[in-house]
């Protein structure tokens, strides 16, 4: 089994919810634990694109493993009306496996958001 780390998994189209997950990493390593920084990709409005692997820049991208394997769990999302972003809640509904299985059970949790609407 790996070191454990707290996965801080977000999701950043302007670049602001990266800034906080690149913050609360340094507030995690300071408090002596690792921090995986991952982000999701784009969900593409075009049936027939998808996204590479490997994203061109930036964070990798979150696999199942990360989530599973992680002792901690810090989600960060900007808000579409109220709601988190889409990318993210695709990746997440694709993860039900390890919901049901009971792989993040007693796992401590957060989750940190930025908006700039009212109806963020």
């Amino acid at each position: 089994m790996s070191d454990p780390y707290v996965l801080v998994l977000y999701y950043s189209r302007n670049g602001h919810v990266k800034m906080l997950a690149d913050q609360i990493a340094i507030g995690v390593e300071g408090a002596g634990m690792e921090a995986r920084l991952r982000t999701v990709p784009m969900i593409s409005t075009v049936c027939e694109v998808s996204e590479s692997d490997i994203p061109d820049h930036g964070d990798i991208y979150c696999s199942r493993h990360d989530l599973a394997d992680c002792s901690g769990l810090l989600l960060g999302s900007p808000t579409r009306f109220g709601n988190m972003a889409a990318p993210l809640k695709y990746f997440i509904d694709g993860t039900a496996g390890l919901w049901m299985n009971g792989s993040l059970i007693d796992k401590p949790a957060g989750v940190f958001s930025s908006t700039s609407s009212l109806h963020g």
